[in-house]
């Protein structure tokens, strides 16, 4: 039984309760009764009043119900209905030494410190999309501070990333013309994890093919979130002695749909590091051209038909400020934005940006789209 004070509160009950086919039934304002369909006898009460000063021995008695209707550990459901707003990303070292569930001082530290460069190199691809940093941007860097450790696993070793996650049906709308300061940057953090998953996932598959990665191949990772300092990240754990394999495990939301084409799961022993540092050396020693990435809503659309290009306004935080960056497209990726716009879908757009002091943001755009890493969702929020 989980004794100590729960860390969460009546809106992840819920949220965890719905997303599992749990359904209300009655209530009022101090509780409310929820049933599962199917199981006419099982019905669960759910406080509604943290200060009450029996909500932690009523949210306990709520947690070793659900467990025994789930057949899960209360620990596990307890941790479940605690996350449901969050991404969790789980490193895992293994090697055969670890059966204990232990891991050497030396690994365990590489291991907790790749967590912060990982993020952060994940960041700063969010950002722009560039081979070798160098300097990463601050916003990049507060990235290690926001997110948050869970407790360490046994499975070998695992180190869990908690961030946070919203679906975007919550905060988007069709014609929207502002956007939430705040709610741009909780949704910054699922960008940031959907970038660390499809650029694991691409590091992946370059590192396992049968033949060493081409230049053209690790160039157009770059435009994926591949980086040398990710690379890097990688390298300086499977490189420990005691440390088999890395594998990392991307735990979506339930309720903000997982990003289209991200892998959940990624793996790299030795032999893949091998090529990973073949890759590192490219991207640290070529340069590649930076390319700026912004993420907002459509909020100007213009074309006459006689246009070539339509002219897009696109409201996007720079420098944690609300701005309008403008933008010239062609007909066929006019009518994308024309779409976004009518649907309040969440728009990336990726580019030469140029922004200054007390003057129009303009980019000059190569890719324009839906946010890839916010899938519009039905989940409740």
């Amino acid at each position: 039984m989980v004794d100590t004070e729960p860390d969460f509160g009546p809106n992840e009950i819920r949220s965890y309760l719905q997303v599992n086919g749990w359904t209300p039934v009655d209530g009022g304002p101090l509780a409310e009764l929820w049933s599962l369909p199917g199981l006419s006898d099982e019905v669960v009460l759910v406080p509604l009043k943290p200060g009450a000063p029996d909500f932690a021995k009523r949210v306990h008695i709520l947690l070793n119900d659900l467990a025994r209707v789930e057949t899960q550990g209360v620990r596990t459901v307890h941790d479940a209905i605690a996350t449901v707003y969050n991404d969790v990303t789980d490193l895992r070292a293994a090697h055969p030494s670890m059966s204990d569930g232990s891991i050497p001082l030396e690994a365990g530290y590489e291991l907790f410190v790749s967590a912060k460069r990982l993020r952060v190199a994940s960041a700063a691809a969010t950002i722009r999309r560039q081979g070798h940093f160098r300097n990463f941007p601050p916003r990049a860097r507060e990235q290690a501070r926001e997110v948050r450790l869970g407790q360490t696993r046994r499975g070998s070793y695992i180190v869990p990333i908690i961030s946070q996650a919203r679906s975007p049906i919550e905060v988007y709308s069709p014609g929207q013309s502002n956007i939430d300061a705040d709610i741009e940057e909780i949704l910054f953090d699922r960008r940031v994890t959907a970038t660390m998953s499809r650029a694991l996932g691409v590091l992946e598959e370059l590192a396992t093919g049968d033949r060493e990665p081409t230049p053209s191949e690790i160039n157009d990772s770059v435009g994926e979130g591949v980086s040398y300092e990710l690379c890097q990240a990688l390298a300086k754990v499977v490189n420990t002695d005691s440390v088999g394999t890395l594998d990392v495990s991307f735990n979506w939301s339930r309720v903000a749909a997982a990003p289209s084409g991200a892998p959940q799961r990624v793996e790299f022993n030795h032999e893949a590091i091998e090529t990973v540092d073949i890759v590192a050396r490219q991207l640290k020693t070529r340069t590649y051209a930076r390319q700026h990435l912004i993420y907002g809503v459509v909020t100007d659309l213009s074309r006459q038909p006689d246009d070539d290009d339509g002219r897009v306004g696109v409201r996007t935080l720079l420098q944690r400020r609300s701005r309008i960056v403008w933008m010239h497209l062609p007909p066929p990726v006019y009518r994308v934005a024309v779409r976004c716009h009518d649907e309040g879908i969440p728009v990336r757009v990726q580019g030469v940006l140029t922004s200054p002091p007390g003057g129009h943001a303009f980019m000059d755009v190569s890719d324009f789209g839906p946010d890839p890493s916010l899938p519009l969702s039905e989940a409740p929020g």
